[in-house]
């Protein structure tokens, strides 16, 4: 069952009523079955190493706020401040468009209407034929759509077996210890009081579909405290903004591990399981009002 964001008001008191944490039914494994679901996940989620330099900078210019920093938070801030755009493990936002971009397309983390891309036209392929397949009227066309699915998934698959190696790997590492090192930050107690909210959860949070109030307000508000320049371009989004992004990054995810397990589908409640998924995928799409062609 998918996890709806309790309304949250701007006020700082209203967040700490924010919904425990809880995770969507994509979300049955720790751990993704290829390089390419993990990249596509990360790329979505790319708000969270986009604050990263940001939650930085406001810990250095606000000492009476942060005094309860233990060090080892406080050494991955100054990684996260200094290294950021000079360091191959700490990508600057251009950077990491430059690297992921070809692979994925725009993030589907952001507003946009990337019909260029192939891994785009790929997936906006896979959707449209699970909506048409669920939202058909009748049942006669039933074994129709059902195989139109198939076809559009085989397109997929021949596109995400290209993506898979060397590329996909490097770029997969090159995201993944800028990520970690911001969620540690997020998940810190002391960190977040300073801001006067309570941390993320600690554990899998904000992969694999485990979306909680607590959080995403931390998040909404580091981007709430950006200040765009011709280098850095963060988008000010809210907590049921964020919500629906970790819907489509996990959902997203998840949908392309079971293209890459089985494109063909040659089972009829297989094929309906993996419909489902990709369903849910588009409908997290529609609701963070990313646009959907």
């Amino acid at each position: 069952m998918e996890t709806s964001a309790r309304q949250v008001t701007d006020s700082k008191a209203s967040r700490t009523r924010t919904p425990r944490a809880s995770a969507t039914a994509a979300s049955s494994t720790d751990n993704r079955l290829n390089h390419t679901s993990d990249l596509y996940e990360l790329w979505t989620l790319d708000i969270v190493p986009a604050i990263g330099s940001r939650a930085a900078e406001i810990f250095e210019t606000n000492p009476k706020q942060f005094k309860r920093v233990p060090p080892s938070i406080t050494h991955v801030l100054a990684r996260l401040h200094y290294q950021t755009g000079y360091n191959e493990s700490y990508l600057s936002i251009s950077q990491r468009i430059g690297l992921v971009g070809p692979l994925l397309g725009q993030s589907d983390g952001t507003d946009h209407s990337d019909e260029t891309s192939k891994f785009h036209q790929a997936a906006t392929g896979l959707r449209k034929a699970a909506v048409d397949y669920v939202q058909r009227s009748f049942d006669t066309g039933e074994r129709q759509l059902r195989n139109a699915f198939r076809d559009a998934s085989k397109t997929m698959y021949a596109y995400l077996t290209v993506l898979e190696g060397g590329v996909t790997t490097s770029a997969l590492g090159r995201l993944s210890t800028h990520f970690r090192d911001v969620v540690t930050v997020l998940q810190s107690v002391e960190y977040c009081s300073g801001l006067g909210l309570p941390p993320a959860p600690t554990g899998r949070w904000p992969r694999f579909g485990m979306v909680d109030g607590d959080g995403a307000a931390v998040i909404e508000e580091l981007t709430h405290r950006v200040i765009p320049d011709e280098l850095m371009t963060v988008a000010q989004i809210d907590v049921e903004k964020f919500l629906a992004i970790q819907r489509v990054a996990d959902y997203g995810a998840a949908s392309l591990d079971e293209i890459l397990v089985d494109p063909t589908m040659e089972d009829d409640a297989r094929a309906d399981e993996v419909i489902n998924i990709v369903y849910r995928w588009w409908t997290a799409l529609r609701d963070a009002g990313v646009i959907v062609t």
